[in-house]
């Protein structure tokens, strides 16, 4: 029973992680209508930033506020050049940008960060493990979880109980009516795909201590996110949360239980709710008048 309460933290840590992403990808295709393959780049980028900045010397708590604006910046800059020249334009138009988008990050990541396997350098009090139900379990994932509950609620508390978020909100159910009331669409998407980069961003730099950071690692949780984005639909944060947690249940259990067919089980999973509920778990309903 111990054994299964660990992989229970160990399920939650990682759903943290996919929460986070998931989050920043649902943002953007709700917001935006728009595909961006180049999200998981934000992910690695958050990670090496987080490594970096733990190695430097400097106050590791700082690594996590840093890796956040760093990849919002690089999201901001892409958004006015050249996502937002491609807005308005077909999905594959998009696709194919985004995937050029991101196979260039790739290769400047890896010429700049090392194509090795990088793990950060833990502080003191986040190294180590407390002993849970009699077996060893690492304060580092206690650490994501815990990060993980706070940032759900203060996102929660962001799009559902600030104007902000009431703005936001309004431009995505009717763009046309919330500009004539006087929003500027434009600068909220702008705003929206800044903190979409900054979620996935901090994300890889929680995701560092924890999976480590290396090539490929964006096209794997680029992966991942869509899943929680399909799987969860278009429904909002709760959507996103729910998906979170199944994906990274399943995902966990099944290298637990068959780790040889992991995948296929992950996706099989999968397959079965989306024939279920095609539509996703929590998709909005919007009535049209």
């Amino acid at each position: 029973m111990s054994y299964y309460l660990l992989q229970t933290l160990n399920a939650l840590s990682f759903s943290v992680l996919l929460l986070l992403t998931g989050l920043g990808l649902t943002l953007v295709l709700s917001l935006m209508n728009f595909i961006n393959l180049a999200h998981g780049s934000f992910f690695l980028l958050g990670g090496y930033i987080a490594t970096q900045w733990l190695a430097s010397g400097a106050p590791w708590w700082l690594a996590f506020p840093a890796a956040f604006t760093l990849t919002a910046l690089v999201g901001l800059l892409l958004d006015r050049f050249p996502f937002g020249q491609f807005y308005a334009r077909t999905h594959l138009m998009q696709v194919l940008l985004t995937y050029g988008v991101s196979v260039i990050f790739a290769d400047l990541m890896r010429w700049g960060f090392s194509a090795d396997t990088l793990t950060p350098e833990l502080p003191e009090l986040l190294r180590g493990g407390v002993w849970i139900a009699g077996l060893p379990f690492p304060v580092y994932r206690l650490f994501i979880i815990a990060a993980g509950v706070v940032l759900a609620l203060a996102l929660w508390l962001t799009f559902e109980r600030t104007l902000w978020g009431a703005a936001l909100r309004a431009c995505v159910s009717d763009r046309a009516i919330a500009e004539t009331l006087g929003l500027n669409a434009r600068r909220i998407f702008t705003i929206g795909m800044a903190i979409a980069a900054g979620l996935s961003g901090l994300g890889g730099a929680l995701g560092a201590g924890m999976l480590s950071v290396h090539p490929g690692l964006d096209g794997e949780v680029l992966l991942l996110a869509l899943l929680v984005v399909v799987i969860g639909g278009l429904g909002g944060i709760g959507s996103v949360v729910l998906s979170s947690l199944i994906l990274g249940f399943v995902d966990t259990f099944s290298r637990v239980w068959l780790p040889s067919f992991s995948s296929a089980l992950t996706l099989g999973a999968m397959l079965l709710i989306l024939v279920a509920r095609p539509e996703g778990l929590l998709r909005t309903h919007r009535r049209t008048v």
